[in-house]
């Protein structure tokens, strides 16, 4: 993709309000569209029948929220809703795809269709669209901040782009790997050891 880039940090964070209502979650300061920041609850609700939310809020974005079902503390793709300033996007991937390339999250939202890929742990998490892209690497401590994301916006990436990207920082998208069809069912994890293998 031909393009202008541009670098942006995500910082990890953790505040304590009332008892049982720590939120976690990240901020950044986002180039020319400023500050942003995802919280979700740090501590489970039984209220919420086992589905978690994040939020996604800052002057210059639109208000996005994901919800879905709680997993590892976080909110998952199963049952997942996606909204932007309202209004939803509509969310798929194949959960029984055994090769990566067809586990990727795809997104559409307001005529735009957005592709989400990670590779597999520990790699960046990538979404594009045609003329945009925005890839955010796995966070690492880097005192005395804490633990940072840095990310990469390339070509004509806006508010909503980096909306969706950063909201997903915060969900939990195992499922989108090759590791996370492993561990979904024992066919896939024999597929999985016959992609690595030697």
């Amino acid at each position: 993709m031909v393009g202008d880039s541009w670098e942006f940090e995500l910082v990890e964070y953790r505040n304590s309000g009332k008892p049982g209502d720590d939120k976690s979650g990240v901020t950044g300061d986002i180039g020319t569209f400023g500050p942003v920041a995802v919280e979700r609850s740090a501590v489970y609700n039984p209220l919420n029948k086992g589905m978690e939310t994040a939020w996604l809020s800052g002057p210059a974005f639109p208000k996005t929220v994901f919800r879905g079902k709680r997993r590892s503390g976080q909110p998952s793709l199963h049952k997942a809703e996606l909204t932007l300033a309202g209004k939803p996007a509509e969310l798929s991937f194949n959960s029984r795809a055994l090769r990566k390339e067809a586990r990727r999250l795809h997104i559409a939202y307001e005529g735009r269709t957005y592709v989400y890929s990670v590779e597999r742990p520990g790699k960046p998490r990538v979404l594009e669209r045609e003329g945009a892209k925005v890839e955010i690497e796995i966070s690492r401590h880097m005192p005395p901040t804490g633990y940072v994301s840095p990310g990469t916006a390339t070509g004509s990436v806006d508010a909503v782009d980096l909306a969706i990207a950063i909201v997903l920082e915060e969900v939990d998208t195992d499922v989108l790997t090759l590791v996370g069809a492993a561990m979904s069912s024992p066919f896939a994890l024999m597929h999985y050891l016959s992609d690595t293998g030697d």
